[in-house]
């Protein structure tokens, strides 16, 4: 039995322990703020894996306020600690940071769901429950393919760091807060609910807010004044034409089955105040996606001259131009050349375990993927399954957790490198 066996063989016999740390993390309903509870259950498990050192403390804001990618709405992050624990290796094998995150996005309409969101249910083969998909199974797998490698007497050469993160749905303060406080390693890996896809490169996005300006009157006098509803449509129009044209220009092989790789999603019209009222303010709220290699400066300031241009040739936008705001919400794209070293050791340990090769492909939403390659100086790969995130009756199953830890493992051994048998 080779070393891939035995802790294959591992893995399946440490099934009922991943499944517990599943279903035990499922029950604490980390939405931000409440993440403590959970947090100090991670650093539990991580104490009974013998992780060495392991620290757990809370952000501090102003050490991130003013940091380019800190967009945090929260005063202080009281209550909601990170907690990063580390397997030191033997020496000479390259590192590997595990990041996942804690938090989860509220639980929507109980009536919506078959399941209790936070009960951890386990039925047929398949646990429910909101964050078992994104991304709490996984945060399971890891500690189940460290388990097996401990048990199966697997030493590797180099560190392994598990980052459980905060605030990754509101912003990626906690894996910022890493990045701050010095941790990288020579690639990550970000278990997100990517469908087993192999992710070199992940989408941005970006909250925007269009102001568009009319003028009011009676109703029965409409030509006296300028209907602002009306000339949102050129805006509306001029918005698709900028989502062809940036899918055109960035075209890439990584969302070549993606009907529209970087869409625009318009959410949010409100205009006018009276049925009897020219409407003289229309404001249009939407995400923009973002492709890798884009900044989001260049992203904003491309769709600003956009909306700005494809408007001038209407005389009254032209004379009371459209205002782009950009709020709440925004994440960076990232990317990693799709040949880099984690990408190959990754694509070969799958095909290790699953016996068929792996869709390589870009995400179609953000990540903590750019703060760790562009601000922790470690190149990450977005790789994981499920793809049931921030719906009801979310869900994982087993057997794809199991898949999943064996994946990591074969990862762990040869990214970090062994120790002879």
């Amino acid at each position: 039995m080779n070393r891939y066996e035995k802790v294959f063989s591992t893995i399946e016999s440490c099934e009922d322990a991943i499944v517990d740390y599943a279903v035990n993390l499922v029950r604490f309903p980390t939405t931000s703020g409440n993440e403590k509870g959970a947090q100090a259950y991670v650093k539990t498990i991580m104490t009974d894996l013998a992780f060495d050192p392991i620290d757990m403390w809370e952000p501090d804001i102003e050490k991130m306020h003013n940091h380019p990618a800190f967009i945090s709405k929260r005063k202080d992050f009281k209550g909601s600690p990170n907690v990063v624990g580390i397997l030191r290796g033997t020496g000479g094998g390259k590192s590997l940071i595990l990041n996942s995150h804690i938090d989860i996005v509220p639980e929507g309409d109980p009536d919506q769901w078959h399941y209790p969101p936070f009960g951890g249910i386990v039925e047929n083969g398949v646990i429910y429950g909101r964050g078992i998909s994104d991304m709490k199974g996984t945060k399971a797998a890891i500690f189940g393919a460290i388990q097996a490698l401990r048990k199966a007497n697997i030493r590797v050469k180099g560190d392994i760091t598990v980052q459980s993160v905060i605030e990754e749905e509101t912003g990626s303060a906690g894996t910022l807060a890493c990045a701050l406080k010095g941790y990288q390693a020579d690639a990550a890996i970000i278990p997100e609910p990517s469908g087993f896809k192999i992710c070199p490169a992940q989408q941005g996005s970006s909250w925007f807010r269009i102001h568009v300006r009319g003028k009011s009157a009676h109703a029965g006098q409409r030509y006296l004044g300028v209907n602002a509803i009306t000339k949102s449509t050129r805006v509306l129009t001029a918005i698709k034409t900028f989502e062809d044209h940036i899918n055109k220009e960035y075209t890439s092989f990584l969302y070549k089955n993606v009907p529209i790789p970087f869409a625009i999603n318009i959410g949010n019209i409100k205009g006018g105040e009276w049925p009897s009222t020219v409407p003289e303010h229309v404001v249009i709220e939407g995400r923009m996606g973002v492709p890798p290699g884009l900044s989001l400066n260049d992203a904003w300031e491309m769709f600003e001259r956009w909306i700005k241009t494809e408007t001038a040739n209407e005389t009254w936008l032209a004379e009371n131009q459209p205002t782009v705001e950009w709020f709440g919400a925004h994440w960076g794209p990232a990317q990693i050349d799709p040949n880099h070293a984690i990408v190959k050791t990754a694509t070969e340990a799958y095909s290790k375990v699953c016996e068929t090769s792996p869709k390589i492909a870009g995400t179609p939403w953000a990540t903590d993927g750019r703060i760790l390659t562009e601000f922790a100086d470690t190149p990450a790969l977005v790789f994981g399954p499920g793809t049931s995130a921030h719906c009801p009756d979310e869900f994982m199953k087993i057997k794809d957790l199991i898949c999943y830890a064996k994946i990591l493992a074969a990862i762990i051994i040869d990214w970090c490198e062994t120790d002879a048998l």
